[in-house]
């Protein structure tokens, strides 16, 4: 089993005046981040290439970061990711919030004399061995998991995402898997786990349609985590080769999730044959019955439990990127699908993501319908990025 290899930085929340930073401050980096369309963004990364600027390129080598927002007036939580593990970071990430079609000004400045921030609000990515393997992850308002070698060998193949809900803001995951199954899987007042995944792709899984079947692979056998917060935690899960035919498709899984956001971020590689692959990414039924929602030309879909009579409705999504899409969906194997292409390097991107009807915000499927609409908007319509050296 890989080791953990946490290779982002939490950046350093300054609390100097900006009196200081304006005057006394020669080596600054001056960002410009605008929001295109004409709606608000909460909680939006903005994302700034190190390698892009030689004024940027000092903090790609260990330099303490500090982000100073114009607007807000005060620094802000930032994050430096080794996002090829190369031993120096290439992505300077941080987040605030945005009117329609607002732009604003933030200063990237050195942060070495300064205090630590405040991480009680963050994401989380953990391999847990003690629970046959599974690899869990969380942020402020949502939790997932997946299963790994040592559940497969005892119980269960699957590589199905699995979805846990929160009513608290702060990290849980650790802490109800301390406590067993039986706790996790009950209301406890912080997370649990009520979704059902069983042999399936569970909430936003990847498989391959192939000959009117659905294909799945079995569970991942090993795990690397790239960056673990407090804004992204990014980490990869292998497979074995897994059958398609008469092809065998290696796959690795590069998986996403940022603060305040309900949504992952995926991308699958693929290392053998995989002309013939028709990647399908989808959602499976609930045994309750439920209610699935098609997107325009078929670049999302949204599915809707049925309540369970103690814990309420669960809502899922998958959203392709257009490039990604083949305008087409099918059902079978119990599951509603999304067809997809690979990209010329045999990947795919895809995000996938999942609500809790007991949140604030979420209560029916309504709203869900609407936040997985205004996400398909902010993927379609990126923040526009300017780098301005001082």
């Amino acid at each position: 089993m890989a080791r953990i290899k946490i290779t982002s930085v939490v950046c350093i929340c300054i609390v100097f005046s900006f009196i200081a930073v304006a005057c006394g401050e020669t080596n600054r980096i001056k960002v410009k981040a605008t929001n295109p369309f004409d709606e608000g963004r909460d909680s939006e990364t903005v994302s700034v290439d190190l390698k892009a600027s030689p004024g940027l390129l000092r903090f790609s080598t260990g330099t303490k970061t500090a982000v100073y927002s114009e607007d807000l007036k005060k620094f802000i939580l930032c994050q430096n990711i080794d996002n090829n593990g190369d031993g120096e970071y290439d992505e300077l990430i941080f987040q605030t919030d945005f009117g329609p079609g607002q732009t604003q000004v933030f200063y990237v400045t050195d942060g070495n004399n300064t205090e630590d921030v405040n991480e009680t609000i963050r994401t989380n990515a953990m391999f847990v061995p003690q629970r046959k393997d599974d690899f869990a992850w969380e942020n402020d308002r949502i939790a997932f998991r997946m299963y790994g070698p040592e559940l497969q060998r005892t119980e269960l193949t699957s590589s199905g995402i699995d979805v846990w809900v929160k009513s608290v803001k702060y990290p849980v995951m650790s802490k109800l898997y301390s406590k067993g199954d039986d706790y996790y899987h009950h209301d406890n007042g912080e997370g649990f786990d009520f979704y059902s995944v069983g042999e399936s792709l569970g909430c936003g899984g990847l498989g391959a349609w192939h000959d009117n079947k659905l294909y799945r692979s079995e569970n991942f056998t090993s795990w690397k985590i790239i960056a673990n917060g407090p804004i992204r935690s990014v980490f990869e899960l292998t497979y074995k080769p897994w059958q398609l035919g008469d092809n065998l498709l290696g796959e690795k899984k590069r998986i996403s999730l940022e603060l305040g956001s309900n949504f992952n971020q995926i991308e699958s590689y693929f290392d053998n044959d995989v002309n013939d692959a028709v990647p399908a990414v989808g959602i499976v039924k609930c045994a309750l019955g439920g209610h699935e929602v098609f997107g325009r030309d078929k670049t999302w879909l949204s599915y809707w439990h049925n309540p369970d009579p103690i814990n309420g409705s669960i809502g899922c999504a998958v959203i392709l990127p257009a490039e990604a899409a083949r305008k087409e969906s099918v059902t079978g194997d119990n599951h509603n699908l999304l067809l997809a292409r690979l990209n010329d390097s045999g990947s795919i991107v895809y995000y996938a993501g999942a609500c809790w009807g007991k949140t604030p915000g979420f209560d029916s499927e309504e709203k869900w319908l609407k936040h997985v609409q205004k996400k398909v908007r902010s993927i379609e319509n990126p923040l526009k990025i300017e780098v301005l050296s001082e």
